[in-house]
């Protein structure tokens, strides 16, 4: 269910051309910590009201290892389906950003280097480096934020003869 609500919020994102914005992140966020929290409150039930920091973690991972796939897989699908100008439009409007935060002109030139070579990669298609990379990330994301919230979400039996 979290990965939908992910999906659906790329898609409201993308939909309203905010394609750099700090708040949409920022609300992600709270989505995936609100999503992690009751999977891991529904495992606890489960378990008689007791959770491992390790079957916490375990959790987490596999939750974040398939949202990252779903939407690895969505975000592959729309850039080269749905709109393959978005990694243009990303690039455009950070730019814009550096422009108000008034960088340096050389640092801009730097950048227009960077993301003019990285336009061109786009344009030749998504690679399986591409996709197998969005997983990674999303696992390693789940990784840090399932620590922490396993941390306060585990509850060992106090009785070992339960």
């Amino acid at each position: 269910m979290t990965a939908l609500v992910e999906i659906l919020m790329t898609s409201i994102r993308y939909a309203l051309g905010y394609y750099f914005s700090f708040a949409f992140p920022a609300l992600t966020l709270v989505i995936l910590l609100v999503g992690l929290i009751l999977a891991m409150r529904e495992l606890r039930e489960q378990n008689g009201g007791y959770m491992t920091y390790t079957e916490g973690l375990s959790l987490g991972v596999q939750m974040f290892a398939i949202i990252g796939l779903l939407d690895t897989t969505y975000t592959m699908v729309y850039t080269a389906f749905i709109d393959p100008d978005v990694v243009v439009k990303t690039l455009a409007q950070t730019r814009d950003f550096m422009e108000g935060f008034n960088v340096p002109d050389e640092q801009l030139e730097k950048y227009d280097e960077q993301m003019d070579a990285l336009a061109d990669q786009q344009k030749k298609g998504v690679s399986g480096i591409s996709f197998i990379t969005g997983i990674l990330g999303w696992i390693f994301w789940g990784f840090l934020l399932s620590l922490l919230v396993s941390a306060f979400m585990s509850r060992k039996k106090t009785n070992p003869f339960d």
